[in-house]
C-alpha cells in the first residue's frame, strides 16, 4: 500500500525538489547511458542533452569514461562515487546511485558536485602540514646537532651510547670507540684567527659526515656509525659491532685523512697560511677495555692522551685490562 502523506503535510512535486538542487542532477539509462532527466543546474551548465550519452555531452568522452562507477552501483545497489580531477585545476565529485522506475526498470541518478574549493582547502592543510613536519624534523634535528661541524653534539652521543652499549652486551657483539684529539689546534686558531679554525673543524664534520645524500667522499660509510663532536677540538666516533682490529683500521685511515684534509678545494686558499694538521687518535673496545659506557669513553680517551705524550699524530690502543672494579685500562702504542 502506498505512503500517504499525514494530513496537512506539505506535498511536494519531485521534480521541483530536483531543480531546486544546486548539484548537477542527471537520470541516466545505464544500458545505452543516455541521459533521461537533467535538473535546472544540468540544464544551465550543459544544456538539454536529454537523449544524449551523458560520457559524450558532459565528460566529452567517445566512451564510457575511466572514472565512471554507473555498473558498481547497478550491482551493489549503494551509492558509489569519483573524485574527477579537471585540466583546469579544478575537480569534480561524481556520484551515482540506482533508482527503481514505476515500471520495474532501474535507471541511474548521477549527480554532480564541485569540489574544488574544499580540495585546494586541503592540498593547503596537507602542504602545511608538511612543512611543520619539516620544521619540527630541522627542530629535532638542531637539538641533537653541533651548529659548527654538523656532526651530534655531546649530549646525543652521551645517550646513544648509553643506548648502543646496552644493544651491543645483550647481543655480545663488541663495541668500538674512537676518540679524536687534534694536534696543535689552538696554534690555528692563536695565528690565523678563529674563522680559520672554524673551516678547519668544519672541513672535519664534512669528513667525518655519515649523512646520506652527498657526493663527498666521507671517511664513515657506514649509517650505523655515529660521529659526534665532543668537545672544542675533540671528535668521537662509535662503532658497533666492531673489534679492536677494525677499529684501528678506521682509526689509520683518519689519521692519513686529517693529514690531507687542508689539501681539499674547500680549503685550497689557506694553503698560503703553511698550515699543518694532524691528530691523535686513541681506541678502546668493548668487552675487550670496558664494561660500562663511562669506562670505554674512560679508555679511549686515555689511549688519545697516550697518543700525544707518544708525540702526538699516532694511533694507540688500549691493552686489555681490569675494568669490572672500576679501574681502567692502560694504553700501550700499536
Amino acid at each position: 500500500m502506498a505512503h500517504q502523506p499525514a494530513p496537512n503535510h506539505p506535498q511536494y512535486d519531485p521534480q521541483v525538489l530536483l531543480n531546486a538542487q544546486p548539484v548537477i542532477i542527471a537520470v541516466i539509462d545505464p544500458a545505452s547511458y543516455k541521459v533521461q532527466f537533467q535538473n535546472r543546474t544540468s540544464l544551465e551548465k550543459f544544456g538539454d542533452i536529454s537523449t544524449q550519452t551523458c560520457h559524450e555531452k558532459i565528460a566529452g568522452c567517445a566512451a564510457p569514461c575511466g572514472f565512471c562507477k554507473m555498473s558498481e552501483a547497478m550491482e551493489s545497489g549503494k551509492i558509489t562515487s569519483s573524485e574527477v580531477p579537471l585540466p583546469n585545476d579544478e575537480y569534480l565529485l561524481v556520484q551515482w546511485s540506482k533508482a527503481n522506475t514505476f515500471d520495474g526498470k532501474a535507471h541511474v541518478v548521477e549527480t554532480i558536485t564541485n569540489i574544488t574549493e574544499s580540495k585546494r582547502q586541503q592540498k593547503y592543510a596537507e602542504a602545511l602540514n608538511q612543512r611543520l613536519e619539516e620544521i619540527n624534523e630541522q627542530l629535532r634535528d638542531q637539538a641533537i646537532r653541533d651548529g659548527l661541524t654538523g656532526l651530534y653534539n655531546h649530549s646525543y652521543f652521551r645517550d646513544s651510547l648509553t643506548r648502543i652499549f646496552a644493544q651491543a652486551k645483550r647481543a655480545g657483539q663488541p663495541l668500538s670507540l674512537l676518540f679524536v684529539d687534534l694536534d696543535n689546534f689552538k696554534k690555528i686558531n692563536d695565528s690565523h684567527g678563529h674563522r680559520t679554525g672554524d673551516r678547519v673543524l668544519q672541513a672535519i664534520g664534512r669528513l667525518l659526515s655519515n649523512r646520506p645524500g652527498s657526493d663527498r667522499e666521507h671517511l664513515i660509510e657506514r649509517t650505523s656509525d655515529l660521529p659526534a663532536r665532543y668537545g672544542g677540538e675533540e671528535f668521537v666516533i662509535l662503532l658497533p659491532d666492531t673489534p679492536p682490529d677494525g677499529a684501528m683500521g678506521i682509526a689509520e685511515n683518519l689519521r692519513h685523512r686529517l693529514q690531507t684534509l687542508l689539501s681539499e678545494p674547500d680549503l685550497a686558499d689557506l694553503s698560503s697560511l703553511n698550515l699543518s694538521l694532524s691528530g691523535s687518535v686513541g681506541v678502546a673496545s668493548f668487552p675487550d677495555h670496558a664494561g660500562t659506557p663511562a669506562e670505554l669513553v674512560e679508555a679511549a680517551d686515555r689511549a688519545a692522551y697516550a697518543a700525544k705524550s707518544a708525540g702526538k699524530n699516532c694511533v694507540k690502543l688500549c691493552e686489555p685490562g681490569t675494568h669490572s672494579s672500576g679501574a681502567f685500562p692502560l694504553c700501550e702504542p700499536v
